[in-house]
């Protein structure tokens, strides 16, 4: 059994002894019949779906590849440890095939994810980007690419050869990548990372009713756009060149992007928009098709049992937060509100007997910042206050000592602090400041000068963490943060360049399946830590949650959503609430908040 409350390593000789095997499916799919389209069940429930194939390396000198279903002695994995690349794909299938009845059900002690640990490594989290990091081996993924769209039945004799020796080499890669960082990981992370895959086997429902009357709502709105569009009878509503064109039809010069990020594309879409209708059509036309495209992908991954069964990646950012992944279904990253008829987060819903319990911790990061720089004034003025933001404008010397007052009588000068302790706890300069939020650059200045004097511990914390960065540099040591809870936050080899006289120091950090270079600076480090800690805290409560006998179905940075009967649910909201406030032993004097609902839709 994996400890979950401990957050040291058990001792080798406490482990049961027992195998470890490397297992790896090789599953049809195309366009249409994929994991990212379809999610998981909808994916394994495809009618051209096919686990055709199953590759197997043990420690005990275990090789096998061949179809599951037949040839393939499934006693080799009892009650041994199976390891595989991505375990929430590899897992899922082996219980999904049991329900099938493809397979027997044979016990296996643990299952886990080589992808997981090797994100938890810092390596990227692809077989072919981790082996060749730690390894410098080059995995073929050509025969793979080939293998889309084929069924094993359509493949040659020769294709089948390079197919089977393509999963054996991926399973022994797998296990020699297991091996080698085992020791690495320790059993905490390995439960959170078991954790995540039980919710993502859960499945989040999902309310079909709304999810159509959503569709019908963005078509409606996607015809209308379209026939706003000049040129809609000549070429795609998305034409740059038909654009264009029409611009310069109106004496307008187009702009150079109507990216929703560029400024400028904003500016001049905001200027001509009102005055030409079928500008801001273009605009809604990108915003409404990639709902439509979201909606689609939830409507074919919920047919079935109107549940959506997706990802939450463990260890997806460098920080060791979790990441959302599944294309269009990330729901890490769905919109708030109403948008031209739809709300994503109002399609995840219970049935009449289940209600969803959601609680999230109040300002961790900011609690966390505070703590790391040992600021025990703004420690206690939070212990004080309800409000957070009233906290800090007491120590400000912005508001008088009277508790619960500032949001209601002065809610501009609460956004503010709000602004001023979310934006310069990580070394903001006045003009970023003033661009974040929205006043004059002179009262910017003023404000940065306020936060940086009143917070001198944290200002203190960002000078030291950069002196770390330049002590790595200089004696050219691999540099890493250790952080609290025993996990340490790795940047590698620290490089520098000069720049107006000013020295950058910059690290290789990993990124999904790569790795990308990011400046550093006392500040950023600030930010990252803070982030690493809020994570390690929460991850410490969702595994106190489930001890508790609670279903996580999902969660998102630092709010958990559990289902529950309807009859449970105050209760379970009250348990979960005195979790998330109680800090983890090895962090006892950070004061903790959190709140929560009960509901019966996600809608925020």
């Amino acid at each position: 059994m994996l400890c979950v409350v401990s957050m040291g390593r058990i001792p080798s000789s406490t482990r049961p002894l027992m195998n470890t095997i490397a297992l790896d499916f090789e599953t049809y799919y195309d366009k249409d019949c994929s994991i990212r389209k379809l999610g998981f069940k909808r994916y394994f429930s495809h009618p051209d779906f096919d686990a055709y194939m199953v590759s197997a390396v043990g420690d005990d000198g275990t090789e096998f590849v061949g179809c599951p279903k037949k040839e393939f002695d499934w006693e080799v994995i009892r009650d041994n440890r199976i390891i595989s690349h991505n375990a929430s794909f590899d897992e899922l299938l082996y219980l999904h095939g049991v329900e099938e009845g493809w397979w027997p059900m044979v016990e296996y002690a643990e299952w886990h994810c080589s992808a997981d640990l090797a994100a938890y490594c810092g390596l990227p989290r692809s077989l072919k980007g981790a082996t060749n990091a730690l390894y410098e081996l080059e995995v073929d993924k050509a025969t793979r690419d080939n293998m889309m769209g084929k069924q094993w039945e359509s493949m040659d004799e020769d294709f089948r050869k390079e197919v089977s020796d393509y999963a054996l080499k991926d399973s022994e890669l797998c296990l020699r990548l297991w091996q080698d960082l085992e020791e690495q990981w320790p059993e905490h992370e390995r439960a959170i990372s078991t954790m995540n895959r039980r919710c993502v086997n859960r499945g989040v429902p999902i309310d079909t009713k709304e999810l159509k009357h959503q569709q019908e709502a963005v078509n409606q709105r996607l015809f209308e756009a379209e026939n706003s569009i000049p040129w809609i009878e000549d070429a795609t509503p998305l034409s740059r060149k038909a654009f264009n064109e029409e611009c310069r039809k109106l004496g307008l010069e187009p702009p150079v992007s109507l990216a929703m990020t560029d400024e400028d594309a904003n500016a001049w879409i905001k200027e001509h928009g009102q005055k030409y209708k079928w500008i801001e059509a273009v605009r809604d036309y990108r915003r409404i098709n990639a709902l439509k495209r979201k909606l689609e992908s939830f409507d074919y991954a919920t047919m079935g049992d109107s549940r959506y069964y997706g990802g939450m990646m463990y260890f997806g950012a460098h920080t060791g937060r979790f990441s959302g992944s599944g294309g269009n279904l990330n729901l890490q990253n769905l919109p708030r509100g109403e948008m031209f008829g739809t709300n994503l987060r109002k399609l995840i819903a219970t049935t009449s007997d289940k209600r969803l319990v959601v609680a999230d911790l109040s300002q961790i990061e900011v609690r966390t910042l505070c703590w790391l720089a040992k600021d025990f004034d703004a420690l206690g003025a939070i212990r004080k206050c309800d409000d957070i933001y009233e906290a800090f404008a007491i120590l400000f010397g912005k508001w008088k000592e009277e508790k619960g007052v500032l949001k209601d009588e002065n809610p501009k000068l609460r956004h503010l602090v709000k602004t001023m302790v979310l934006g310069c706890g990580y070394g903001a300069s006045a003009n970023k400041f003033s661009l974040i939020s929205g006043i004059p650059i002179g009262e910017a200045v003023t404000a940065v000068r306020l936060y940086r004097y009143r917070m001198s511990k944290v200002v203190k914390l960002w000078n030291e963490l950069h002196r770390k960065l330049h002590i790595a540099y200089s004696t050219k040591s691999k540099f890493s943060l250790e952080l609290p809870s025993g996990r340490s936050l790795n940047y590698g080899e620290i490089k520098t360049t000069l720049q107006h006289n000013k020295r950058n120091y910059t690290a290789m950090i990993t990124k999904g399946a790569k790795k990308i270079p990011v400046r550093l600076w006392g500040g950023l480090l600030a930010e990252n830590i803070s982030q690493a800690l809020a994570r390690c805290i929460f991850s410490d409560m969702l595994l106190r949650i489930e001890q508790a006998g609670l279903d996580v179905i999902f969660h998102v940075h630092d709010e958990v959503v559990i289902e529950v009967d309807k009859d449970r649910a105050d209760d379970t909201l009250a348990k979960v609430l005195d979790i998330m406030k109680t800090p983890p032993s090895w962090i006892p004097d950070i004061p903790l908040d959190a709140e929560g609902k009960v509901l019966t839709a996600y809608e925020k």
